[in-house]
Parts: structure tokens; C-alpha cells; sequence
């Protein structure tokens, strides 16, 4: 069948299932419409525009292709002469710029799409969203009083219930489809191109009135370096769909305040699995916080409509599985709590030819639109009343209680605990790291006030002041400064500011999907600040926090010494910026108070004679940090020296990577600049984002060092300070006739240590390749068969830090742990040879949220500094670059990286010897000698022991009672072989689980489907499992 007669086909399908009465259509028919299909000629189809045009790149028909990921597109590439499957980014843009120029010229009622730009991806490819409607609406749409001011007024609480209400009869909705954050799921973007033609060229009246109720967002490609390379991820390798909330990721950073910028009613997340179709009604947890609005248009209005029409067409479909809207950090969730949409992952199988991938979003996108704007005035109203409903929560200090969503889960395991009036963060903590937080969540409606002056209240809550379950504790008589930040609850994005600043998520229902617990200020470390459970007094004065304010000022005139805190990653980053200038820096070995402010352990104390000396504008790079500088007249506290850092970053092979900052060139692997199309370059990559891009170290400082590298010894020749390995076991040793030695690269390494170097190594790779070269003795327990499976799917804990030693320097007011696995690390303390800098805290069951058999690790360590020679090793037992959301921990390695090696020096004036530039580590003379080579110990020790994967396994658990149900629903799954022989059943006294082994990888595709059969038969045999990792 044609293009266009299939398009006609559905058209008419869809528009005879929603059709109104027709003396009721009548009523409403916008002038110039046709009764029957018709589509105007002048906008031209897919087809029609590319033909003539030779693009060897452009595929056509639009749709065609075969099976599989991409419809066999090459990766970056067409497939010319014979392009198939997805489009090219390129190829995509240019039809719709296309269309935007076709219909630059309409008037009135007449249909029209603008372009709204986003900018670049990480690898330079434009990406944009697009709007459609009429172009009396679209000329209304940015004006002052125009329809998108207005409805973010109604959303942010400034406009009333009753006006809004009032203009959903008059002004236009809005609505979003977008597709691709998973670049290999790329069908999404040929559907939503259909779309797009179809609502700008049919002429019947019923389009027409579609385009008169709706403002249409469209965003055909979120993840373009993705989709070009047939590849999930960003070109640095990270999960757009992870990272929607967060917005670290530039497409997502560039993307995400500006579509805010109009909340719309629904907004459709295109993504795609292996085979049917998945659309909701969802599954359990719901965050408790998404509003009533949101989840009875989705379960109650749009999920049975995409019902009847798939069952129209007889197409297969899938309900109530494998989809949660509890994290809030995918491109459902998200939008459903900043937007107030009904926000939708809809997930079409590749097993089937491109064109019947690209069909059927097609049909459920139609299907969405058509419903939406059909009930447009009711659905608008109830959408307004959701934000009047939030002020007033918020105004009471109430929580949303949590709810089941999904008809096969009957219990809620606990509801929120506590009131939450207001967060505040105190001035003078964490100021950098503090400011970016803010300025996030005013990108996306947040407001933020500065308390005018002192301010004493009640119910005070300090992040941490927890009981078990979730149970926050508060004092009364406390004071908040003046300049204290606060964010009140009574306003209308008061879910999302819960959802994300809440301590603990209050899981309703023990099914998860990927973390548990996400906390932004516990994430970013930010202790000393936290939220009131009682209103502040009537007639408190505070100011709107500007969207550019910037805290990075610094003294006028000259100064002796100028000293700022490095409690916030971007402080460290100002230390690190200056010393990479030839700055000397120092920085103070204990906390101090001067010009009436506090400075905390570690903080940075520059040489004002060394500072004009370089030429260095302190002014431009405090600003650039949102770090506050204060001048002193002299060294106030002993210190420690600084020497001008050369970091390495291992790449965990003999080469570089391709990635977007080395995409190519001498010793790198590859010229596509995306992490992913290399093997074994995720951690590396992971970390050189969170370090080079994110916290801008500069690649003067931060260097990728290759494995190649640390067998020639040039950590030691050419003068590294620091090596950081993000997790990879450096091969140190080799085996040859069963006997293992330490080998040249393990022999290198240890002689950069012992000479002096800071290597700081994360997880049990790290720890295993100092291990097994004699640099420490630390091992790990094994979990692997503990009695109680330890399982911390991103759970949090309470740590303890020692802030005597520079590693912990700025933690002060204390910090979490954050477990992204389960199989981080846990710490032997009996083989402890060094400090525990971080330790586990007794944390409270679910104190933060879920975690299971996590009492084994209080008291122990969770990050250690062990001595060697005159160097260190620093062992972290967690990623403290997870999907670089954790300032706190990225603070750890950088002080780590940092580590002063010399002896402390007092606190006399400066002297011409502190005024000279920063000093190579070569200069400094380090507190401990080298170990003698005589001495050191040539049998290499064994890797750590082996952590628990439970998280990576799928486990289901049923009262005992039910465990021949749950063995009953396994065999009627009929699951394949290769699941099968990863098997294996536990039991206890009450419980019965099945534990299927290793199959919980990032990409949730390919279990989805044989998981929702075994959960589909739980529920056909009326079992309601206990918990479930799904």
C-alpha cells in the first residue's frame, strides 16, 4: 500500500472512532474546511519533496526497510545507493525545514509550523522541536499575554484556577510527541514526520478542529549523534532516558527548559522493544507525587482509546507491564511532574519490517491527538485545577498519598511520612554546587526566594535527621540566616520540588526498575540545609532569587591572601583552574572563621603576591565557578601546599576511546567521536564527562593515560601528579604456566605510587589492580551468598567522614553514601591497612528509601586512603561517577587527586617563596620516603573477593504459599532456553522467590517482554507478589 492511502486509511478509521454527533460537528466546523479527506497540495509528502532531489541519504518510501534496530541502517550511514530503515538527522531536518518554509505564508485558520532551535549535540548535529497549529494560534503562541505565558502563569500558581478554567474554552492546549532518546529505537521520528504531514495537509474538519484545539509540539530527534550511529546513547555514552531530569547531558541540558516553557496536556515519549507494542495503562510504582490529572488521563482516558484502536486493527499490544512513573528521570515521569502531562513511554517492537514499526506509532500518536483534542475543553480545565490543587497542598504542607495504578498489585507497602512547608539552604555551605541546584530547578518553574533577614522557625529539618522508614525529625527555636535560599511548597510546581529534593521516595510498592533513591541534594552532598515541617510565620520578607544570579564575587583592591571554601565541586574546580594557570595555591588543614565567614576544612588559600604575578583575573574565573572569594591579610590556619596537577584518567585499554573530545587523532580508537561504537570505553567516558565536561576541569590538567602509557612508564617521566582509574582492573599481572607475576604494567604503576603518585581507584577494579601489586592488602567480603541477598539498587546511607584527612577536606557538615549497585564493593575491615576516610554509617532501615540486607555494612569502610611509600592509593567502593549526578563524590576523587604530599606548613605571612608560581610536585619534598626496592613484595596478591549482583538479577517474590503458582507462572511464560538455564528458586520461612541470573542490564528491551508473561500469568492466577526487581 501507498504513503498516502495508508495514511488516508487510518484517518478514516481513527476519525469514524472518536467522530462527534453530526449535528454537534456542524456546530463547530471551522470556516473552510472539507467533509470528506482531502489534503492540500501545496505540502508536499515525503515523497513528492525528496523526488527529483537525488539525496542518495534520503530513504523512500518513507518507512522502508527490514527488521531489527534502525530497520538495517547502517550505523552513520544510509545504506546508500540504497538507503533503508532510519533517516539520517540530516535528512530528517531538512523535510521538516521544509515544511516550515511551505507553510511560512498561511494566515487565519490555515495550518502552520514553526521552528523553535535547540542548538548542537555533543558531535555538532542540529536538533530542534517543531510547532503545528493554526497561524492565528501560533502567532499568539510567545507573544507577552500569548497562550504560553499564559498557561505557565496558570502552572506556576500566578494565574487563577477560575481564569484558567475559564480560557480553556478559548485559548489552544498544548501537546507533545517527541521520539529517540534511544538512538537504535529510531521508528519514532518517521511516525512523528507522518504525523506532522497529516495535521498540516488534510483539509477535512475534523483536522481542522484538531488544529484549532491543539498546538502540536512535535520533536521527531532528541538523541541525533544516537540515531545517526544506530546507538542508544549519547556520544558519551550515557542514557538520554537516565538523564532527563538531571540534564547533564547537552541535548537534554539544551532541550528541557525550553520546552518547558510550554506545559502541555500530554506528552508522548517514542521508544521501542523487541516485539508487540507497549502503551499504557502502566504499571506500578507511581511516584506519589504525579497529580491525579496526569494519571487518570493516561490509565483512564488515552490508554483505553489506544485500546480500541489497536483492537480495531487487530495489531497486538501490551498493558500493565515493565513501565513504573516512580524515578523521575525519564521522558515520562519528567513531563508528567514538570508539565503536569500525561506523560507516556510508548514502546513499538523492531521485530517487524520498518514500515510496520513506523505505522503502528504512527496509529497511536494519531490516536492520542485525536483524543485529546475531541475532550479538549474538559481535559484542559482538569488540567488547570491540578495547579490550584498544588499551591494548596503545598500551603498546607501536605504530601500527595501514594496509589496503585495497576489492577494486579491490591497493597501500598507505606504512605509519605511527615509535612514538607518549604526547603532551605543556608548561605555560605556549598555555595557553587548549591547555586547550580537552584538555577536547575528555576530552568524548570522552580521559584526561589533569599530570606531578607534572620528568621526564627519551628519544625526544622536538617537533611539526615531521619528515623527508620523514611520518619523526619524536627526541632523548634532555630534561626535561619539572612540569605538563607528558600523554595515554599505553596506554589504550583510544588510535585516536582517533592519528588526531587524529597530525602526519601516512599516506594509504594516493592516492584523497581532501575534506582530507588535520588535525592538532588543528597546526591550533590549539600548537608546543613534540609526543609521545614511548619510554615514560616506570616509576614516573613524574602526576594525572588534572579535566574543569573552569580555568587562568584571577589574583594576589590589588592590583597595578601585570598581564600574561598572548596565544600562544592565547583570550588575545587577554581583551586584546580588556578593551579593549571601556575597560581600557587594552598589549602588550610582545618576549618577557620574570617571576615565574619566560615571556611571549612581544606579551603583554598591563593598567594596574592603569586596571583598578580601570573596575570590571572581571579575575578572571571570566581565567576565562572559561583564561588565566593573573601581577602585576608594573611595566612589564617596551618596549611598544606599544592602543586600544579598533571590528573590521568585511565582509559581501560591501550588507546584512547573516540569520544566527542578526542574524536580522533594520534593513539585513538576510532573517528566517530561516540563512546559507545567503542568497546570497554563506558567507564572511561563516564568519568571524562563528569570531570571535563560537566565540572570543566581543563585538559591541560586532566589527561587520558592508556594502559600502553603506564607500561612505558610515563606516569613517572612525564610528571603525573594523580592517575584515576573509574573502575577498570589495570592487567598488572600475568600468568603464564600457572604462575602469576607482577608484570611491566603492574611495575610501573607501583613505582608512580611509591614515588609519589595519588592514584585513586573506584569499585572492585580499582581496589584489585593496587591490590595485586602489594600497594595494599584491603579485600572485600564476598556477597555472593550471604544469608539475606545485600540489594542497593541505588540505595542511600549515612556516612561518616573524617575530615582530618585532605581526602575528606570540606565535609564538614558531614555526606552520604550512594550505592548505585549492588555490587559495589563491600570493605573487609579486618584487611583495612590504611584509613577509613568514609565510613558506613548504622543507617535505619530504609531510612532514604528501599535497600535489603544492608545492615552488614555499617562501621564498615566506604572509601580508603592507604599510604604507600611516598604516594597514596584511594579506594572508593562506589562509582562516584554514576550518570555524574553526585557533586559529593566527584568532590571525593578531586580531593583525592589533590592529595598534598608534603609536610604542613604554618600560618606566617606570605613570603617570597609563597609568592612564587605553583610548585611541580617535583618541588615538594613528600612527608614519607619511597619503600627501598629491596623491600618490596614481588608475589602478586588476589583480586578482591566477589560482590553480590543481586540488582542484575530478576527476582520475584510470593508468600511461600504461592511459590507452586509462581513455578506454575514461570512454565506457562514459556520462556526461551538461554532464560531458562539462569534459573534458580530461594525460599525462607514466609517467602518464595524466583531469581532469574544477570539479565537486569540498562537496556530494560530485552527482558521486557518474557518478564511481562511471567507477571501477565502471576495475575491470571491471582498471585500478588511480595516484591519484585523487575
Amino acid at each position: 500500500m501507498s504513503l498516502r492511502k495508508s495514511l488516508s486509511a487510518v484517518a478514516i478509521t481513527l476519525a469514524a472512532i472518536a467522530a462527534a454527533p453530526a449535528a454537534a460537528q456542524a456546530e463547530v466546523d471551522p470556516v473552510g474546511c472539507t467533509q470528506t479527506l482531502g489534503y492540500d497540495n501545496t505540502i508536499p509528502t515525503w515523497d513528492q519533496y525528496w523526488a527529483g532531489k537525488n539525496d542518495p541519504d534520503a530513504v523512500l518510501p518513507l518507512g522502508q526497510g527490514t527488521t531489527g534496530a534502525g530497520g538495517g541502517a547502517p550505523v552513520n550511514g544510509s545504506g546508500a545507493p540504497t538507503p533503508r530503515g532510519r533517516n539520517l538527522n540530516r535528512v530528517l531536518q531538512q523535510y521538516w525545514g521544509a515544511m516550515v518554509e511551505a507553510t511560512k505564508n498561511n494566515t487565519g485558520s490555515k495550518p502552520k509550523l514553526i521552528q523553535k532551535y535547540l542548538g548542537k549535540s555533543y558531535l555538532g548535529r542540529d536538533f530542534s522541536f517543531y510547532v503545528a497549529g493554526t497561524a492565528d494560534n501560533l502567532s499568539r503562541l510567545d507573544t507577552p499575554d500569548g497562550d504560553a505565558a499564559f498557561w505557565r502563569g496558570v502552572r506556576a500558581g500566578d494565574i487563577p484556577t477560575e481564569v484558567g478554567v475559564e480560557a480553556a474554552g478559548e485559548r489552544p492546549a498544548f501537546a507533545w510527541v517527541t521520539a529517540t532518546p534511544h538512538g537504535g529505537e529510531a521508528a519514532g521520528a518517521e511516525s512523528i514526520t507522518r504525523s506532522m504531514y497529516e495535521l498540516l495537509a488534510r483539509t477535512d474538519c475534523e483536522n481542522a478542529k484538531r488544529l484549532k484545539n491543539l498546538d502540536v509540539f512535535y520533536q521527531p530527534v532528541r538523541n541525533p549523534d544516537g540515531r545517526d550511529a544506530v546507538t542508544r546513547t549519547s556520544a558519551f555514552g550515557f542514557d538520554h532516558n537516565r538523564d532527563f531530569g538531571t540534564q547533564n547531558q547537552i541535548e537534554n541540558k539544551l532541550m528541557l527548559p525550553e520546552i518547558n516553557k510550554y506545559p502541555g496536556l500530554f506528552f508522548i515519549d517514542a521508544h521501542q522493544q523487541s516485539n508487540g507494542y507497549f502503551f499504557p495503562p502502566n504499571e506500578d510504582p507511581v511516584h506519589h507525587e504525579i497529580s491525579s490529572f496526569s494519571l487518570n488521563f493516561i490509565q483512564n482516558g488515552i490508554g483505553p482509546a489506544l485500546q480500541r484502536a489497536f483492537n480495531d486493527q487487530s495489531a497486538q499490544y501490551q498493558n500493565y507491564n515493565s513501565y513504573d512513573m516512580f524515578t523521575p528521570e525519564y521522558g515520562d515521569t519528567v513531563p508528567s511532574l514538570i508539565m503536569g502531562a500525561a506523560g507516556m513511554t510508548y514502546e513499538k517492537g523492531n521485530s517487524e519490517v520498518y514500515g510496520k514499526q513506523v505505522y503502528d506509532h504512527y496509529l497511536a500518536i494519531d490516536t492520542t491527538i485525536n483524543v485529546t483534542s475531541d475532550d479538549k475543553v474538559n481535559l484542559l480545565s482538569n488540567w488547570v485545577r491540578q495547579w490550584g490543587e498544588a499551591v494548596q497542598q503545598g500551603e498546607q504542607c501536605a504530601l500527595q498519598p501514594n496509589k496503585l495504578v495497576s489492577p494486579l498489585h491490591d497493597t501500598i507497602k507505606q504512605q509519605p511520612k511527615g509535612t514538607v512547608c518549604g526547603y532551605f539552604f543556608k548561605p555560605g555551605q556549598h555555595t557553587a554546587d548549591t547555586a547550580a541546584l537552584l538555577k536547575h530547578l528555576q530552568s524548570t518553574g522552580v521559584k526561589v526566594f533569599t530570606l531578607d533577614t534572620p528568621v526564627a522557625v519551628n519544625g526544622y529539618h536538617e537533611f539526615g535527621n531521619t528515623k527508620a522508614g523514611g520518619e523526619p525529625q524536627s526541632v523548634n527555636g532555630q534561626t535561619l540566616p539572612a540569605g538563607t535560599f528558600y523554595i515554599p511548597m505553596a506554589q504550583g510546581m510544588k510535585h516536582w520540588i517533592q519528588a526531587v529534593l524529597g530525602e526519601n521516595p516512599f516506594i509504594p510498592y516493592d516492584y523497581f526498575y532501575d534506582v530507588v533513591t535520588w535525592s538532588y541534594p543528597l546526591q550533590r552532598g549539600l548537608s546543613g540545609s534540609g526543609f521545614l515541617m511548619q510554615p514560616l510565620s506570616p509576614g516573613v520578607k524574602m526576594t525572588a532569587l534572579p535566574t543569573d544570579a552569580n555568587f562568584g564575587t571577589v574583594p576589590t583592591g589588592v590583597n595578601a591572601v585570598y581564600a574561598f571554601n572548596t565544600d562544592s565541586a565547583r570550588g575545587l574546580g577554581l583551586a584546580i583552574d588556578l593551579l593549571d594557570k601556575g597560581v600557587n595555591v594552598y589549602r588550610g588543614a582545618a576549618p577557620f572563621t574570617a571576615a565574619g565567614k566560615q571556611f571549612y576544612s581544606g579551603a583554598a588559600l591563593v598567594d596574592g603576591a603569586s596571583l598578580a604575578g601570573s596575570g590571572v583575573n581571579l575575578a572571571t574565573l570566581a565567576q565562572k565557578r559561583n564561588t565566593p572569594v573573601t581577602g585576608l591579610s594573611s595566612f589564617p590556619v596551618a596549611r598544606k601546599q599544592l602543586v600544579k596537577p598533571k590528573i590521568g584518567l585511565y582509559t581501560n585499554a591501550a588507546t584512547i576511546p573516540s569520544n566527542p573530545l578526542f574524536v580522533s587523532g594520534a593513539n585513538v580508537n576510532g573517528t566517530s567521536g561516540h563512546c559507545a561504537l567503542t568497546n570497554g570505553g563506558a567507564s572511561f567516558c563516564e568519568a571524562l564527562h563528569s570531570l571535563a565536561v560537566k565540572n570543566e576541569i581543563p585538559l591541560s590538567t586532566l589527561i587520558p593515560v592508556t594502559s600502553t602509557d603506564i607500561t612505558d612508564g610515563k606516569l613517572v617521566s612525564q610528571g603525573f601528579t594523580a592517575l584515576i582509574n573509574p573502575g577498570s582492573t589495570i592487567p598488572t599481572t600475568t600468568t603464564t604456566g600457572g604462575v602469576t607475576t607482577i608484570n611491566a604494567t603492574g611495575e610501573a604503576l607501583r613505582a608512580f605510587i611509591n614515588g609519589g603518585g595519588n592514584y585513586v581507584g573506584s569499585n572492585a577494579g580499582g581496589a584489585t589492580s593496587v591490590r595485586s601489586i602489594n600497594v595494599t592488602k584491603l579485600n572485600t567480603i564476598s556477597t555472593t551468598n550471604l544469608p539475606e541477598p545485600l540489594i542497593t539498587p541505588g540505595a542511600t546511607f549515612d556516612g561518616t567522614y573524617d575530615t582530618t584527612n585532605p581526602v575528606a577536606w570540606g565535609f564538614d557538615l558531614g555526606g552520604w553514601i550512594y550505592r548505585d549497585s549492588s555490587g559495589n564493593p563491600v570493605f573487609d575491615t579486618a584487611t583495612l591497612d590504611g584509613a577509613s576516610v568514609v565510613t558506613y554509617g548504622a543507617t535505619p532501615d530504609e531510612k532514604y528509601g528501599y535497600e535489603s540486607g544492608a545492615t552488614i555494612l555499617t562501621a564498615r569502610p566506604a572509601v580508603v586512603d592507604v599510604p604507600f611509600g611516598s604516594g597514596r592509593s584511594v579506594l572508593i567502593g562506589f562509582n562516584p561517577f554514576y550518570r555524574s549526578w553526585k557533586e559529593q563524590d566527584e568532590r571525593l576523587v578531586l580531593n583525592a587527586a589533590l592529595y598534598p604530599k608534603g609536610a604542613t606548613i604554618g600560618a606566617p605571612a606570605p613570603s617570597p617563596e609563597s609568592a612564587a608560581p605553583a610548585p611541580s610536585a617535583a618541588k615538594v619534598e613528600a612527608v614519607a620516603a619511597p619503600v627501598a626496592e629491596a623491600k618490596l613484595t614481588e608475589t602478586p596478591r588476589a583480586a578482591v573477593r566477589p560482590a553480590s549482583k543481586a540488582d542484575r538479577d530478576v527476582r520475584i517474590t510470593v508468600k511461600r504459599s504461592q511459590a507452586n503458582k509462581l513455578k506454575t507462572a514461570v512454565k506457562v511464560a514459556k520462556l526461551s532456553k538461554s532464560v531458562k538455564s539462569k534459573i534458580k528458586y530461594t525460599k525462607t520461612k514466609t517467602t518464595y522467590t524466583l531469581v532469574v541470573k544477570g539479565v537486569r542490564t540498562s537496556d530494560e528491551h530485552g527482558r521486557k517482554e518474557w518478564v511481562s508473561r511471567v507477571t501477565m500469568a502471576l495475575d491470571s492466577l491471582k498471585v500478588r507478589p511480595v516484591s519484585a526487581l523487575l
